[in-house]
């Protein structure tokens, strides 16, 4: 193991918002998983990715896209397997156990039905920079935990660990030994079907062995000749056999990233094709997919319950995979636009599920522990699920990045900060991955634990994310339809992730001591500017969506008494909306030349068509821009003369209290 690491959990106040949004913005200890960047948002803030704003296919058709996808690795029992896992269960559970597969072991006795266009439109949604979902209301994605709730370990040895000893080479061999006796019988070759008749009708003193072969590559690490035992699976098999811990979570989740990578780039490359109405088969977009995608699949039927189909009713003791066996899958028309506009988004499905599960790291109450070398094996899971390292898969070496998805581990979110990439070697990459910790505190939230945002995560992500697109590329952000939120009825900006309301309530005046990290609309709030509504009356220009970009994303359209339009505009807040209470929306003809059509004109919370911009020309909207902008700068300027001052009188006035 490399040297002992600090703590990967930070805490520090910070001004946080609430994601129900029927709350005012408060000033509170958040905790953080590291590394994150605390530091102001300017030029020299890292970017999402562009590659996933890339263009799609217009139409969210993909039957009738020339795209063929051939899953290996979405397997179903044999016929006599069920026989032998009964079998195999009542002598070595307790080896399962100690390994950590027991659950993953058993749960390939379940059948989960593929939703392909269910899988088509996440990985629309797969940013392989970053290997997260992008979505337009916020950034997730499958981490380790969910890894391990499928029942793999992540702890224990890499999966390329050789054999050591000479009673565990002997196995191997005698493996080995079965597959040349199989390549000289009738069949001549050594599948899964061949395999599993010969270990169920003879005796074989690696029959444990065998068995754990099948299942790792069957239902594991599938892998090229198709329905073959691999030989790289056989000492994984010899060594779990033994009782001997292997880190398969890591390994499984690394291959699931690199699929879901080839996945995303097929995609993209189908707009590459000049026509989708021809039957050409040199057109045809081929990708053979061999990691267990249905574990995609439940992660999205976990997290979104409008689009999952009714779970079975299921045991406290069956893995929880059960839950989806044999279910139908919803009937969603339009994957693409239900993931897009989807609000009810699950962060933590296995947190308020914690008492069905093998995974009980979550309590009622919020906790410090320490951590150190010795502690249980549930802790230790934690902190690895926590940890931005590289995931080391058989082949390929993976970025994982739970940092960017805090709030699923019901930890708050800040700005995500880089992680150094250790990738030149399977070994160093595992190191880092591998890295002990010694007396440090972990903070560990309370299950019932619903986790904030930054008001600075907020503005860096609207500023990333929406430049006119909804984080997809396509369609526009106006298009989406979104649902309402606590029963009200919603007037919701898709630009702006869900739970932030056009309305927010009065805001209270600070005290001076708060003033340091006060934002703009605090500040105006101070100075008794009150705050009655976040609408703007009497102001009805049409802005151009480029001086949409110009302003803060956290800008705010609300009637401050005393304060003209241009500063309402440059308010920090969480939504827009249009007097009226009706959203605008895009032209709805996608096909249409984006050079050839003018860009939609902001107006309130959504946007112009064509026809509904008068006889204004571009050059008058473009105008309206560049004087807003001068404007705002201006503005900017006297702003941070203000707080500037005022934290100078703050500085004196503590000087003097010293003093006396």
């Amino acid at each position: 193991m490399e040297k002992s690491e600090g703590p990967i959990v930070e805490t520090r106040k910070e001004l946080m918002v609430s994601l129900s949004g029927d709350a005012q913005p408060t000033l509170r200890t958040a905790h953080f998983i590291k590394p994150s960047i605390t530091s102001s948002i300017d030029e020299n803030t890292p970017k999402h990715p562009s590659h996933y704003n890339l263009s799609l296919p217009s139409k969210f058709e993909p039957k009738k896209w020339p795209l063929r996808i051939i899953f290996r690795g979405w397997r179903c029992a044999q016929r006599r397997w069920k026989e032998w896992v009964d079998k195999m269960a009542a002598l070595h559970e307790a080896t399962w156990r100690k390994v950590g597969i027991y659950q993953a072991v058993m749960s390939s006795l379940y059948q989960i039905g593929r939703d392909d266009d269910f899988l088509i439109g996440l990985a629309e949604k797969w940013c392989f920079e970053t290997n997260t979902f992008i979505f337009p209301w916020g950034e997730a994605t499958i981490t380790l935990e969910d890894i391990l709730v499928a029942g793999y370990s992540v702890l224990g040895s890499p999966v390329f660990t050789p054999l050591e000893t000479k009673e565990l080479k002997e196995a191997e061999q005698k493996l080995m030994e079965i597959g040349e006796l199989l390549r000289r019988s009738k069949s001549k070759k050594v599948d899964h079907s061949s395999w599993i008749k010969y270990l169920m009708e003879n005796n074989s003193e690696v029959e444990h062995e065998a068995f754990l072969s099948l299942w790792l590559s069957r239902f594991v690490f599938p892998s090229l000749p198709n329905m073959s035992i691999p030989k790289h699976v056989f000492p994984i098999a010899v060594r779990l056999a033994r009782g001997i811990k292997i880190a398969l979570g890591p390994a499984l989740l690394a291959s699931i990233y690199r699929d879901l990578r080839l996945l995303k780039k097929k995609i993209l490359a189908l707009s590459n094709l000049v026509s989708f109405e021809d039957d050409n088969d040199d057109q045809k977009v081929e990708l053979t997919i061999w990691s267990p995608f249905h574990i995609v699949q439940v992660w999205a039927w976990e997290r979104f319950p409008k689009l999952q189909p009714k779970p079975n009713v299921t045991d406290l003791e069956v893995p929880r995979l059960a839950r989806w066996h044999n279910v139908n899958s919803s009937t969603v028309r339009n994957v693409r636009l239900a993931l897009d506009s989807e609000g009810s988004f699950q962060w933590r499905p296995y947190a308020t599920a914690v008492e069905s599960l093998c995974y009980k790291i979550y309590g009622d109450e919020e906790k410090w522990v320490l951590v150190d070398v010795d502690v249980d094996e549930e802790l230790k899971s934690f902190t690895r699920c926590l940890r931005a390292c590289e995931l080391v898969g058989i082949g390929c070496v993976e970025q994982y990045s739970p940092h960017r998805v805090a709030m699923q581990f019901g930890m708050d979110q800040d700005l995500p900060g880089p992680v150094k990439r250790r990738n030149e070697t399977q070994e160093l990459s595992w190191k880092r991955f591998d890295k002990q910790i010694k007396n440090a505190m972990l903070y560990i939230p309370s299950r019932h634990c619903k986790p904030d945002v930054t008001l600075r995560y907020l503005e860096w992500w609207k500023q990333s994310v929406f430049g006119g697109k909804d984080g997809s590329g396509n369609p526009k952000s106006s298009e989406i339809s979104v649902p309402c939120f606590k029963g009200k009825k919603s007037d919701h900006d898709p630009l702006y992730p869900p739970g932030f309301p056009p309305k927010c309530q009065h805001v209270e005046g600070l005290n001076s001591d708060e003033e340091d990290d006060l934002t703009l609309k605090e500040l105006f709030t101070h100075k008794k500017l009150k705050i009655v509504d976040h609408r703007i009356y009497g102001y009805h220009k049409s802005l151009p969506a480029t001086a949409h970009n110009l302003l803060s994303p956290a800008a705010e359209n609300n009637d401050v008494t005393n304060v003209d339009a241009e500063m309402k505009l440059k308010e920090n807040s969480f939504q827009k909306e249009p007097r009226s209470g009706k959203e605008s929306t895009t032209t709805e003809n996608s096909s249409k030349n984006k050079l050839d059509s003018p860009s939609p004109v902001l107006h309130g919370a959504g946007f112009l068509k064509d026809n509904e911009r008068g006889s204004r020309s571009r050059f008058d909207i473009h105008t309206d821009g560049l004087e807003l902008e001068a404007r705002i700068d201006k503005l900017r300027k006297e702003i941070d003369g203000l707080k500037a001052a005022k934290f100078s009188q703050k500085k004196v006035c503590l000087t003097n209290n010293i003093n006396l």
